[in-house]
């Protein structure tokens, strides 16, 4: 199997398209792209399904933004997709249709002639069949075995967790000194950072020295919430205390914020619930390698972003 850095040298179009750019994971892997403009990229394709302020962030720095929903059917999203010669699908998660047939985002590849694929999905999804917000990502995967023979390069990509999604409590650790998730503060994981996902599949996809495969992207070491909310104490308020809450407590409070869509919301219970039952333990050292150093820790994370948390 070729190399997408090698697709992308012998283009001469030298596009990418990036999908779920309304959301953040999708938004920063397009950044990231963005930033490199010029270099490995001409063009960087962003497709979203509701226009927000991440889309009009992408906008103002020179993607090419398509709207593009389920519900248009495999020949709409090949005819974006045939665009580029690399297509990263980051789920579509906040898509109305999500839980009906996601999979048209795997499978438009075929019809589109893409050369290059990558799909973004979750550690520990083999055992998520029994999450309704989760299941998605388990027909994805397996809709992108039946489509990676038909492209040149093709990786799927896993993440933890990410540690981002702290971001969404920012006005609650503020104003409540308190973490208040439906999570055991005993739960193991290893969560990441965003931007680090992203520089990691950027790296993958420009430096012919990784292969293609399947990548697991964790964090540098496995915490707790309990653990987190220590590292949030010391480096923002030593108030800060842990409360485990029930889910319906935290999707009410998420539904209060602005550009928070209802899927998204629930997604996020359901990996929180996934991660309460030991299902996104695992820890590795794929992201470490494809960064060349290693990944930024919960600790460091926390410092970084100290002044987005108090009030």
């Amino acid at each position: 199997m070729a190399h997408f850095a090698s697709i992308l040298s012998a283009s001469t179009r030298k596009t990418v398209l990036v999908t779920g750019c309304d959301m953040y994971a999708g938004f920063q892997i397009a950044c990231m792209m963005l930033k490199h403009k010029g270099k490995h990229f001409e063009e960087v394709y962003a497709v979203y399904f509701e226009e927000n302020h991440l889309v009009h962030e992408l906008k103002k720095h020179g993607a090419c933004c398509i709207k593009l929903a389920i519900a248009d059917g495999a020949d709409k999203v090949a005819k974006a997709y045939s665009k580029a010669d690399v297509v990263v699908v980051v789920p579509p998660v906040s898509d109305e249709k999500w839980e009906e047939d996601a999979c048209v985002f795997v499978s438009a590849v075929e019809k589109a002639k893409v050369k290059g694929l990558v799909l973004c999905s979750k550690i520990g999804v083999e055992k998520m069949g029994g999450f309704r917000m989760l299941e998605p990502l388990l027909k994805m995967e397996q809709a992108y075995e039946k489509v990676k023979g038909e492209v040149e390069a093709a990786s799927l990509v896993r993440c933890s967790l990410h540690i981002d999604m702290l971001w969404l409590f920012r006005r609650q650790i503020a104003s409540e000194h308190s973490i208040k998730l439906p999570a055991s503060p005993d739960a193991k994981f290893a969560p990441l950072a965003e931007a680090d996902g992203a520089q990691g599949l950027y790296n993958m996809l420009v430096d012919p020295k990784f292969p293609t495969g399947t990548y697991e992207l964790t964090g540098p070491k496995q915490v707790d919430f309990k653990t987190i909310t220590e590292h949030a104490a010391s480096m923002i308020d030593n108030s800060i205390t842990y409360k485990q809450i029930g889910r319906q407590e935290m999707e009410e409070y998420l539904m209060q914020q602005e550009d928070v869509c209802e899927n998204v919301v629930c997604f996020l219970a359901d990996m929180l619930e996934a991660v309460s039952k030991g299902l996104v333990e695992k820890c590795g050292g794929d992201l470490e390698k494809l960064l060349g150093k290693q990944p930024m820790s919960v600790e460091r994370y926390l410092e970084k972003n100290a002044d987005s948390f108090k009030p």
